[in-house]
């Protein structure tokens, strides 16, 4: 892990700049309204920055956006609104043909090791896929690029003699290194990490996270790390950005995140990490949240964590906080809260200041007719 410092990032710093960035899906209106069109609120006006050579963690619950932020990222889907910039080249709306050159940079470890690889073809050859499709290597013989995708194989500890096996022939860990292999052929300078050691045993994803911190510190690599798992988050990251129901409502340096929590969705994901240390097992509260997620179909107004939030006030349906710097916190450290939590305060004892049934809104803009 490179660690990165505060403050003012010049534009040479920064490989990628998402801003505003919004994504919606169509879904099959059930309305009995005539000409109402539905969207998931898959993502809804996203800022951030990726620096070059650190890793940014996103984090969230199931359905909060984060794997599409990462498509969007990667242009596997096209955006709704807003821009993505790419070493200062905008990349929001470039055709297929105009993106593949980018393509090289910008590369993808998926969530299931075993799903995202051919059953069906050969180890070699799947590592091997991006150069054939990006034409590297032509001039060179079958028998060098052969040597290359070894040369690669051994990087990320699988055995080059077995080049011809199967993907049903590895372990878990080893078939996700073959897509950790097939992501780095390329030498890129963005990998985007899909939840990569969520399928694997314990001990397992130990083995990738110190692979893929090795492979940054050779090569210089930039990543987006997603997973559930928030103590492998702020082992891996160098800044966490916490997602809720499409929005971004915390990003800090991972210390002050872990240390200095301010958003209560935040405190009370990180009140759930486990600690090895059982008596501090036994004074730290759970924070328990209650009630399910809105549908991102109709968000609610205001706040979207408003319904659920222990600390919910009128001012959170009325107005959208704005993800700015709270308290005495550096400008690096953001949050969308209009009631952040302070430090040393107990989040457990806090009581929402309106009625359950005025905290479920829904958001009037949420249906585009």
């Amino acid at each position: 892990m490179i660690a990165s410092t505060a403050g003012a990032v010049s534009d040479n710093d920064v490989l990628v700049r998402v801003e505003h960035v919004v994504k919606h899906f169509p879904v099959q209106s059930t309305s009995l309204r005539k000409g109402a069109h539905e969207v998931v609120h898959a993502v809804d006006d996203v800022s951030l920055e990726i620096r070059r050579g650190e890793t940014v963690g996103l984090v969230g619950e199931t359905g909060c956006g984060k794997s599409t932020l990462a498509r969007c990222i990667t242009r596997l889907y096209n955006l709704t609104s807003g821009t993505i910039t790419f070493e200062g080249e905008d990349i929001s709306a470039l055709s297929r043909r105009r993106m593949r050159p980018f393509r090289r940079d910008i590369q993808m470890i998926f969530q299931d090791p075993y799903g995202s690889l051919n059953p069906r073809r050969r180890v070699g050859s799947i590592i091997a896929d991006p150069l054939s499709i990006h034409g590297m290597g032509e001039g060179k013989g079958r028998k060098d690029r052969k040597l290359l995708v070894q040369e690669t194989m051994e990087l990320v500890g699988l055995n080059p003699e077995h080049y011809n096996r199967f993907p049903a022939e590895f372990s878990g860990g080893q078939r996700q290194r073959i897509g950790v292999a097939r992501a780095l052929i390329l030498r890129p300078k963005l990998i985007v990490c899909d939840e990569p050691v969520s399928a694997l045993d314990v001990s397992i994803q130990a083995q990738i996270v110190n692979l893929l911190a090795d492979l940054q510190k050779e090569f210089g690599l930039t990543y987006v790390f997603i997973a559930h798992d928030l103590s492998i988050v702020r082992h891996v990251s160098d800044r966490v950005a916490v997602m809720y129901l499409g929005k971004i409502i915390e990003e800090a340096p991972s210390r002050l995140l872990y240390n200095h929590s301010r958003h209560p969705y935040a405190r009370a994901l990180l009140s759930a990490v486990p600690v090895p240390d059982p008596r501090s097992a036994q004074v730290r509260q759970r924070i328990i949240l209650v009630g399910d997620v809105p549908s991102p179909i109709d968000p609610p107004a205001g706040c979207r964590f408003h319904p659920r939030c222990p600390k919910a006030a009128q001012r959170c349906i009325d107005e959208e906080p704005q993800l700015v710097a709270r308290f005495d916190d550096p400008i690096t450290h953001e949050t969308a809260c209009h009631f952040p939590v302070a430090d040393g305060e107990d989040l457990a004892a806090a009581r929402p200041s309106i009625a359950a049934t005025e905290r479920v809104t829904t958001d009037p803009g949420a249906l585009s007719t």
